[in-house]
């Protein structure tokens, strides 16, 4: 009421103009509504006590006793000149047929992004409410969704009927019923996610893949996005094979046509982590038997048992000449014999582990590695140029054609890298041809990592220039990136200030040095802060605020926030039409973001079937329900007074929380920690408490991408600066990160990463010449300064996601004059972070607290998912996501309640004229579980809470339950 029902002065005029203090009430009540839901209000509606005290309070007038406008307005006249009249103040018209042109436009858009019906109901409002456009009723608004909805499947189907022949179709279709020797259906073995990644599941991923093939689907569907795939194919998996036999045209031959295409590209995906995973594995074990290091204690003693054998028989040759100058000749055979066991000593190089690594692989790994490589053969491998691994990949093909297991002397191979070249060139062909199939294997999986190589048919494992904006659309919208990102056409502009801020920050640490704050010897050593201790006041304040919030059950937790935000009407679109359709709803968030089945949930939901629970969750995990409505309760909490108190609104951290999960997931990884078979969840949180974004992620891999990913993905929370851990960092992030708008701020754990790089010329301070190193080239920076723009562009505006970037500029990127650019870039703004990290004590503090917020976040979220993830829900990338966005939600609807009670609390003291100082309730975080049952009976008290979640509803409810 105070945000849509307060007018400003020129419409208090306007509303003071009418006579009678009825047509001032009806006015007001029209203007607020109409700014309300952008819709005229009809002479059927009721209207609340409280509103229209509201009313008469805010107008001096007595508020009326009536329930509807039917009793107000005698005259119909007069009620269509209060709407005309409202519509004129706050400049709202029809819409014009020139504009419903603009909005079947932008619906047209809008469902190839998304397919759900009352999601697209809620867009078409809002762009009616922005354009100040009338909305009309949802039936007019609904047959414009179902119209684009029709259009987009027509023009899908018109394009794979074009393409495809109708043979083929109809064996496509016949596919997908058939049964395979073991029973499976076809659609069921195509869709399933590999258990692990051992050598069976590899050879069932080129056995999928081979079937694939053979319907010629690799070369199909090539112009049809990416989203309208994925949609089709997954809204047919979610049917049995005979319940989609009877999907009526064109719907079904695409949803055949895109199940299949879809499965083809994420099996390629799933091959070409397990085949990573696989060549990781091979070098592990390998390094397994070999030391860790050269034994230095042997080598020395061999060395003095050799001394030892050479002066034995020179001890008995004694100088008899008397002259102390002359040499006998033994003595001469000793010096010599001396000279050239020295001499053979230093020759001796002992060899490093890693060719002792690989020198163990062509003994013991020859068979695992010919057998993935005679199946990597048969894949579309693709370059932009003559690659060394295409041209293996192409010789070692003619090798298993001819049935030949030695390399022939003087066959013209491909440079595979230095460290391979003595066993491939060595007198045992047969050697040298394992040595040969190893260097491919490895070389091939490096090229991947950088995108080198690729093959057409992946999602993830696609060329390096897609991750590129084309240089058609670059020449013409460069202009206007470079605007949008805020950075300068010409490098210098951007060089120029960030090399004096380089400067400045040297001189600092340097003076810090100098004052003791610093210590430098060969590394930079930085004085730990103190712990911060809680102070007594704090304490007390935490003990009266649990003292007064009474103790909640989850389920009237989860009633209370919805009440408050409506997240539920999010999920659905609409107001939830019965109370066993909103149980769904949080049905469906509890069954993802708790560690129970759906079973398990019906048990304690006795009014819902294990069977509804699982439509429910499919249902929330479509469209990133789950993600929208943690924002909207993410953006409740963030409106208290309270949480201006705990922090900045624009600096936040990220980190990763290990989940537990069986080993017979082939994305799960051993957690070092605990010692478990674990997947990731990345996380991002606000300085001023609640989470913002999550993703799942591989456990042990770098983290940059998902760091950067959850700020980029969410423009509307300002983030200017991210904290993250050693793990989130790497010197190309830092450059990208910079380029999309904010700042990574490392906590750096290795010392040597703590080094400031100067450009070149640049002269250090005596002080910390230690760790200064003065080899940043700036002109290599600028000449690659546009593609670098081009790279933080194509992130921003969602052409490519920056794990993509990032995963293909790592460190198998080396040698690339792009990635080497980034990497000289990333080091300046490094080296400007460092050096305010380390004389800025109150920056490291804010690092440090904002760091600590996440890892209480995580904990959090521990005590609310207890158990181990699925393994269905741990195999598929979908299923992952719904697991993070639901956790998320818990964990949000959680702090969103506490600081809802604190602000109850606090507002109820300072009533009473007991203010408590912002500093002191900075400090209590609202992540509190005391008090709180997760566990037990879900009984969901609906009937409390119905006038605000189901209004419509709130009478029969309560009658009900009389």
């Amino acid at each position: 009421m105070q945000a849509f029902f307060t007018f400003s002065n020129a419409e208090l005029e306007l509303i003071q103009a009418r006579r009678a203090d009825t047509h001032k009430l009806g006015l007001a009540l029209h203007i607020g509504f109409l700014r309300l839901s952008g819709r005229l209000l009809d002479a059927k509606r009721m209207v609340s006590a409280t509103l229209w005290r509201h009313l008469g309070a805010q107008l001096g007038v007595a508020s009326p006793e009536l329930a509807s406008l039917k009793a107000l307005y005698a005259r119909e006249a007069t009620l269509m000149e209060h709407q005309r009249m409202a519509c004129d103040v706050l400049e709202f018209t029809w819409m014009s047929e020139h504009q419903r042109r603009a909005l079947v436009r932008m619906v047209r858009d809008e469902v190839a992004r998304s397919g759900d019906t009352d999601q697209l109901l809620r867009f078409a409002r809002h762009w009616l409410y922005e354009h100040k456009l009338l909305i009309p009723h949802d039936r007019a608004l609904r047959s414009i969704i179902t119209n684009a909805l029709s259009a987009l499947e027509r023009e899908t189907a018109d394009a794979i009927t074009t393409e495809v022949a109708s043979t083929r179709l109809q064996r496509w279709r016949e596919s997908l019923a058939a049964s395979r020797p073991d029973g499976q259906s076809m659609q069921s073995w195509w869709w399933a996610a590999p258990a692990k990644h051992s050598v069976r599941q590899i050879s069932e991923a080129f056995e999928r893949i081979d079937e694939l093939y053979a319907l010629g689907i690799d070369t199909c569907l090539r112009d049809i996005s990416g989203w309208t795939i994925a949609r089709y194919a997954k809204r047919l998996a979610s049917r049995p094979p005979s319940v989609g036999a009877r999907i009526k045209e064109p719907a079904r031959t695409v949803e055949v046509s895109c199940f299949l295409r879809y499965c083809l590209l994420v099996t390629t995906d799933q091959l070409i982590l397990m085949l990573q995973r696989r060549a990781t594995d091979l070098w592990r074990n390998a390094a397994a038997g070999v030391p860790e290091s050269v034994n230095w204690a042997t080598l020395y003693k061999q060395l003095l048992a050799d001394v030892a054998g050479l002066a034995t028989p020179a001890a008995d040759n004694n100088d008899t000449s008397g002259s102390g100058n002359a040499l006998h000749p033994s003595q001469h055979d000793l010096r010599t014999a001396l000279a050239a066991l020295v001499e053979a000593h230093q020759k001796h190089k002992p060899a490093s582990r890693a060719a002792l690594i690989r020198e163990r692989l062509i003994d013991t790994a020859a068979g695992s590695v010919r057998a993935l490589l005679v199946a990597c053969i048969r894949l579309p491998w693709q370059a932009d140029a003559e690659h060394p691994v295409i041209g293996a990949l192409a010789v070692l093909s003619e090798q298993y054609a001819s049935k030949v297991r030695e390399l022939p002397f003087n066959a013209k191979l491909p440079e595979l890298g230095s460290a391979w070249r003595t066993a491939i060139g060595c007198d045992d062909r047969a050697r040298a041809l394992v040595a040969f199939e190893i260097a491919t294997l490895f070389a091939l999986r490096r090229a991947l990592r950088n995108g080198a190589v690729w093959i057409e048919h992946s999602q993830s494992f696609r060329g390096r220039a897609r991750l590129f904006i084309p240089a058609e659309r670059w020449a013409t919208e460069s202009r206007r990136h470079y605007s949008r990102l805020s950075l300068p056409m010409d490098p210098e502009k951007f060089l120029a200030p960030l090399v004096e801020r380089v400067r400045l920050g040297a001189l600092a640490v340097a003076a810090a040095a100098r004052r003791g704050e610093l210590h430098i010897d060969d590394e930079l050593h930085l004085t730990a802060l103190p712990p911060e201790e809680e102070t007594e006041e704090v304490t007390t304040l935490r003990n009266k605020l649990d003292q007064r919030i009474n103790a909640v059950q989850l389920p009237e937790l989860i009633l209370a926030v919805d009440a408050q935000v409506r997240f539920s009407w999010l999920m659905l679109g609409r107001e939830p039409r019965s109370t066993e359709e909103l149980l769904m709803v949080y049905a469906g968030i509890m069954a993802h973001g708790t560690s129970l089945s759906a079973a398990e949930c019906a048990r304690m939901m006795p009014q819902l079937s294990a069977a509804g629970i699982r439509q429910a969750m499919r249902w929330a995990a479509d469209e990133r329900r789950l993600a929208q409505a943690s924002q909207a309760v993410l953006a409740f909490m963030q409106r208290h007074p309270i949480a201006e108190s705990w922090g900045r609104a624009d600096l936040a951290s990220a980190d990763m929380m290990s989940m537990e999960t069986t080993k017979r997931v082939w994305q799960a990884r051993m957690d070092p920690r605990r010692n478990t078979a674990s997947v990731g969840i990345y996380s991002h949180v606000r300085d001023r408490w609640g989470v913002f974004h999550a993703q799942p992620f591989v456990l042990n891999e770098r983290q940059a991408g998902v760091a950067i990913e959850g700020v980029v993905r969410n423009e509307h929370i300002v983030t200017r600066q991210l904290a993250v851990d050693t793990h989130g960092y790497t010197d190309f992030a830092m450059t990208l990160s910079r380029v999309v708008g904010f700042d990574l701020c490392p906590r750096l754990k290795e010392l040597k990463q703590r080094h400031l790089y100067l450009p070149r010329g640049m002269k250090a301070p005596e002080e910390i010449a230690a760790v200064c190193r003065a080899h940043i080239d700036t002109q290599l920076i600028c000449t690659h300064w546009d593609s670098l723009i081009n790279l933080g562009a194509s992130v921003s505006t969602g052409n490519a996601t920056a794990v993509a970037v990032l995963g293909r500029f790592g460190s198998a990127a080396r040698s690339d004059p792009v990635y080497e650019a980034g990497v000289q870039l990333g080091k300046l703004l490094r080296t400007v972070f460092l050096a305010d990290y380390f004389v800025n004590a109150e920056f490291r503090q804010e690092l440090r607290r904002v760091l600590n917020r996440g890892e209480a976040v995580n904990a959090l979220k521990r005590a609310i998912y207890t158990g181990r993830i699925a393994p269905a829900q741990a195999k598929r990338a979908d299923e992952m996501q719904a697991v993070a966005d639901a956790l998320n939600l818990l964990a949000n609807l959680v702090m969103a309640w506490n600081t809802m009670q604190m602000q109850q609390v606090l507002q109820g003291w300072a009533n009473r004229r007991q203010h408590i100082a912002p500093e002191l309730m900075g400090k209590i975080a609202p992540t509190r579980i005391e008090g709180i049952n997760l566990r037990g009976v879900f009984r969901f008290p609906t009937e409390r809470y119905a006038n605000e979640i189901m209004p419509s509803l709130a009478q029969s409810i309560r009658a009900r339950i009389a």
